[in-house]
């Protein structure tokens, strides 16, 4: 029987509200019959998925638990197009950034924006602004009138609307960020020491960091403030470590290490990871800095050649299994090198050369899913 999608999309936001704060004894096995519902409605309804899937020997008989799911490749999303639903009706398109190839980019049908507003919303509140509601947010990225189709762009308007106050103010105009206007507003919450979220993309910190040593231009923001960063460098000209890139915006803003938090999301998934450490901060426990996944999201470390999960503290490849992705795949290989511990996980770099095997997908492949 084909489940009916906005039942299972109910259910869906029924889970991330129970499960937001705390686990029960219930949690696992909530987790693992919703999301063989959802696989199971994906099997039926995104061909390409299932034909990957069937080339697996995975289907719904063989399938037993989410850790059995088969691993959509995040490659795929660039050459398939991968949805459960109409896509002439979609809410929204994501597009990769294409930063080796404009035409060649991933693409992520978001049918509607329910449950990905919801899942946002949900793990911003938890892990960025655990002690407040509201904050006013200074963005260095733009948002989605001038940068459509931009799951990150999206991410921005999302949260200047949900947690900006009316002074929240986007940075990015015309291509380029306004630095003048910027400082001058830096300046204004310096002097009467109100806190900001200064929102940004990592290489964004980079120029402005850039621009203010030129200047010979420094702040002393109040304590609360928090100084929110993602992305990495892929792409781009040079790179920076994060520990430099983090040192530099202490010594800038005057912020503490513990309010700098960086974000891990992409375009083929609905739900992003935060580092723990402004929550931790914020409750007074030992600090760490490791990601944690909301509970609608699971993740294992994978052995790179067998996709074998690998014992903790080893090196591997990042699979996500998000529910979230209800509309496209819930199961996703990431190209991310990651190692995880008791505490979380945390980004090594990413899978390069022969390395990056074991999340390809062969040409001969593609031709059988399309």
């Amino acid at each position: 029987m084909i489940e009916n999608s906005k039942k299972i999309q109910s259910d869906i936001i029924t889970f991330i509200n129970k499960y937001k704060d705390y686990q029960t004894d219930q949690y696992e096995f909530e987790f693992n019959q919703l999301a063989m519902r959802i696989f199971a409605y994906q099997f039926q309804n995104n061909v390409p998925y299932k034909k990957f899937a069937q080339l697996r020997n995975k289907n719904l008989l063989t399938v037993k638990n989410w850790r059995e799911f088969p691993l959509i490749p995040i490659q795929a999303y660039k050459e398939l197009t991968l949805s459960t639903e109409d896509i002439n009706q979609a809410a929204d398109i994501f597009y990769s950034s294409g930063t080796t190839n404009m035409n060649h980019r991933s693409k992520h049908y978001i049918s509607n924006l329910n449950i990905w507003e919801e899942s946002m919303r949900v793990g911003f509140r938890k892990n960025v602004l655990p002690n407040t509601n509201k904050i006013r947010i200074f963005s260095l990225f733009p948002g989605m009138t001038d940068n459509p189709n931009s799951s990150l762009s999206r991410y921005i308007s999302t949260a200047m609307r949900e947690f900006g106050t009316k002074d929240s103010h986007i940075f990015f105009e015309n291509n380029q960020l306004n630095y003048s206007k910027l400082i001058t507003a830096l300046r204004e919450v310096e002097k009467i020491q109100e806190p900001i979220l200064l929102l940004g993309a990592s290489f964004s910190y980079v120029h402005l960091i850039a621009y203010l040593q030129r200047h010979q231009q420094s702040f002393n923001l109040a304590k609360e403030s928090i100084v929110f960063d993602t992305g990495g460098f892929k792409g781009k000209s040079r790179e920076v470590s994060m520990s430099d890139l983090y040192a530099e915006l202490e010594s800038t803003f005057q912020v503490k290490r513990e309010q700098i938090i960086n974000m891990y999301g992409m375009t083929e998934i609905s739900s992003q990871c935060y580092d723990r450490n402004v929550k931790d901060y914020s409750e007074n426990k030992t600090v760490y800095f490791d990601k944690t996944a909301p509970a609608w999201v699971k993740t294992q470390v994978l052995d790179t050649e067998t996709l074998q999960p690998v014992a903790q503290g080893q090196r591997g490849l990042l699979a996500y299994y998000d529910l979230a992705n209800w509309d496209s795949c819930v199961s996703v290989l990431t190209e991310d090198i990651v190692t995880q511990n008791n505490y979380g996980f945390n980004i090594i770099g990413r899978a390069k050369g022969s390395v990056a095997k074991g999340c390809s997908i062969t040409a001969d492949e593609l031709l059988q899913l399309q």
